[in-house]
């Protein structure tokens, strides 16, 4: 039976605080597949040596026997200010065992598994807004942090012809889909990259079913006016134009809650991916687009000077703990060190979404 530590109510074991921030991956995230995570103790060295690493390969030379080796430059890599990337969030644990003890919960074991429960939802806030800086980077090719008085924009040198393009869907398009379709590819080319995928919400997907040269050009004229099935669609654009990995992504997040007039908090929803983008990629060599870089909080150092309880290992999210005496508090805080990783700025084709009617 789990007992709480240091006769301080609330206050978990290191070890269950640790478990608590070593799980940041989500299953059902569409967006898992182009990202590693990595911990690292110097997160702008990381992102170098990584950047490096996936640009396009290098080719060495032949040489005679008798001549010098050639001398090999490594790629040029942009320093990014990415130390900004604190994430942290704390909630008053006392104030959770109280309102548990009035409800009539007794059993420690019952309030510690509460406790944890509430440390697993606060270390959840922290890795939420690590999904939503990935997202972000993919549909703008930059991460924006806009809060708590900072005001930082990390460009990530995505080229501007690349954030600026089209994909009109519609009907009345000036160019038929097809051609903007091949269109971006063919430009991806003349730069080098293969694209290989897309991200999308899955509004795009539908509306591209109901397009009308599409559905010319896999239904045939027989068919003219009929949704394209889905996988016809997919088989299309693998086949066609060689995007063979189509993501959707319509999962959304909330902002911090706050407290309203009716003294309930206020939902406000937001999507990870915005509707009204489509970002096409090329995965260098079959490899991932980026990753996700995790440091060491400040609180990691820090906890050695104070009567803090953490965890001793290096988790993804650090969950620590401390008491104050007066007001009486037992605090719970989660904190990460964070930014995504994109290795190749120029593998991102950005489009925004249009869909011109057919005029009567």
């Amino acid at each position: 039976m789990p007992k709480f530590i240091n006769e301080t109510m609330g206050m978990v074991s290191e070890a269950d605080l640790l478990a608590t921030g070593f799980m940041v991956s989500r299953p059902n995230d569409p967006l898992e597949g182009l990202f590693t995570d990595q911990v690292t103790d110097n997160l702008v060295a990381e992102w170098y040596t990584m950047a490096s690493e996936y640009q396009i390969p290098q080719m060495a030379q032949f040489h005679a026997f008798d001549t010098q080796a050639q001398k090999s430059d490594r790629a040029p890599i942009d320093e990014h200010n990415i130390e900004k990337g604190l994430i942290k969030v704390k909630r008053n644990t006392s104030e959770l065992l109280r309102q548990l003890l009035k409800r009539g919960v007794r059993v420690e074991e019952t309030l510690y598994d509460f406790v944890m429960d509430d440390n697993a939802a606060l270390s959840d806030q922290v890795i939420t807004r690590a999904k939503v800086a990935r997202a972000e980077l993919l549909a703008t090719g930059q991460v924006t942090i806009k809060e708590n008085g900072l005001n930082e924009v990390i460009d990530y040198g995505v080229p501007t012809n690349h954030k600026n393009l089209t994909l009109d869907v519609g009907d009345g398009a000036a160019t038929d889909v097809l051609t903007q379709l091949q269109n971006i590819v063919d430009a991806a080319a003349a730069e080098g990259v293969t694209i290989t995928g897309m991200v999308c919400p899955k509004s795009l997907l539908t509306k591209l079913r109901k397009n009308a040269n599409l559905q010319l050009a896999i239904n045939g004229s027989s068919q003219a006016g009929i949704l394209v099935r889905n996988q016809a669609l997919l088989d299309f654009l693998s086949e066609e134009y060689g995007i063979s990995q189509v993501i959707t992504d319509d999962l959304t997040y909330a902002e911090p809650l706050q407290a309203s007039s009716t003294k309930r908090p206020t939902v406000k929803a937001h999507r990870y991916f915005p509707n009204d983008k489509v970002t096409f990629f090329g995965t260098q060599n079959g490899m991932r687009l980026g990753a996700g870089l995790w440091g060491t909080p400040p609180e990691v150092e820090i906890a050695q000077f104070m009567q803090v309880g953490g965890s001793s290992e290096s988790p993804y999210v650090y969950v620590s703990q401390w008491a104050e005496t007066d007001p009486a508090v037992l605090w719970t805080k989660a904190s990460a060190l964070y930014m995504p990783v994109l290795f190749a700025p120029q593998s991102l084709f950005i489009a925004s979404i249009a869909e011109t009617a057919k005029a009567a």
